[in-house]
């Protein structure tokens, strides 16, 4: 059983090691759920914002996995020494651990004053990958606060949606797609079904967490892995997933509350004579911020996925979760 013991109690074994099958079960399980596809790793990818004949413009893309981009002071093209960058900040392509670690390298340039995030914005486009880095991705960008968009032209699929369901604003103008989970390894694990229970649990108990609706995990569940289903403007709103969740809401609408100095229930009745109508929503409004040039990577992405491979394009054949 690929070297995965028998987990049967045995008299004999009073003295031997405690058995590893449901320890590597457990591990296969925490390690992470992964999408179909054969594209290369995601990148977290920044433009720097300088001037050039007196206009802004925005550098070619750089990259935080690159030292020799991410050192400060540093010296623009015409001499000029650089302290601080504004930047646009992309995240592209199959999601994996080192993208957490690149963010966090981010946030610790951020908090130094290195960098700031222009508008405040973080692009998400990827049709996936490890289901426990994207949700750890999403909890460091709730930290720093940002909006996540999804951009025209751009899609988010699979476990990229638990990276993007974590901004404080939610803005889409791209599609956003959903399955359920899958574990990519044929091994045959003892206890496979109560596995695959965890795993359950462990999404269902994520999207509680982010004050998402259950509907929204029973969605998910609801579409077999082979398959993703594109989310239309009313599943969007219906799960969340466009705008703000209610509890932030709540929030806002207070901090608006007292900004006016009026109560909850006068500015709601201000903000309801003033909403616009569901075809002006500006939840819905295209994005209008530029997209990388590597837009290429994710059509290559699609395009693998849409084949049929289910290998892992860092380890093939790993024994992992998938999504």
């Amino acid at each position: 059983m690929n070297g995965i013991p028998n987990r049967r109690k045995d008299s004999r074994s009073a003295h031997k090691p405690a058995p590893r099958g449901p320890l590597i079960a457990a591990a296969l399980l925490l390690f992470g759920l992964m999408v179909q596809c054969v594209d290369l790793r995601a990148e977290l990818l920044f433009r720097s914002a300088e001037q050039k004949n007196g206009q802004q413009v925005w550098s070619a893309l750089k990259s935080y996995g690159n030292p020799s981009d991410t050192v400060y002071p540093r010296t623009r093209e015409d001499g000029t020494l650089v302290a601080e960058d504004e930047i646009q900040v992309f995240l592209q392509g199959y999601i994996t651990a080192e993208d957490v670690y690149a963010l966090k390298m981010m946030e610790n340039l951020i908090a130094k004053g290195r960098q700031k995030i222009a508008g405040n914005v973080v692009s998400l486009a990827s049709n996936g990958g490890e289901v426990d880095a994207a949700m750890e991705l999403g909890r460091l960008l709730r930290k720093l606060g940002v909006t996540t968009v999804v951009a025209q032209g751009e899609q988010c699929l699979s476990s990229c949606v638990f990276a993007f369901m974590w901004g404080d604003r939610l803005t889409v103008a791209g599609p956003i797609g959903i399955h359920r989970p899958y574990f990519s390894s044929t091994r045959e694990v003892p206890d496979r079904r109560a596995y695959y229970r965890q795993l359950q649990k462990k999404l269902q108990e994520f999207i509680d967490e982010l004050d998402f609706p259950l509907s929204l995990y029973e969605a998910v569940m609801a579409v077999p892995p082979e398959s993703v289903s594109m989310l239309a403007l009313a599943d969007l709103k219906r799960f969340y997933l466009v705008g703000m969740s209610p509890s932030a809401q709540d929030e806002a609408d207070a901090a608006s509350a007292r900004a006016l100095g009026v109560s909850v229930v006068e500015y709601l009745q201000r903000k309801a004579a003033s909403n616009p109508s569901p075809a002006t929503d500006p939840g819905w409004q295209p994005y209008e911020q530029p997209v990388p040039d590597t837009a290429g990577r994710v059509v290559e992405q699609k395009k693998a996925g849409a084949e049929g491979s289910g290998a892992n394009p860092r380890t093939p054949g790993s024994p992992r979760a998938s999504f």
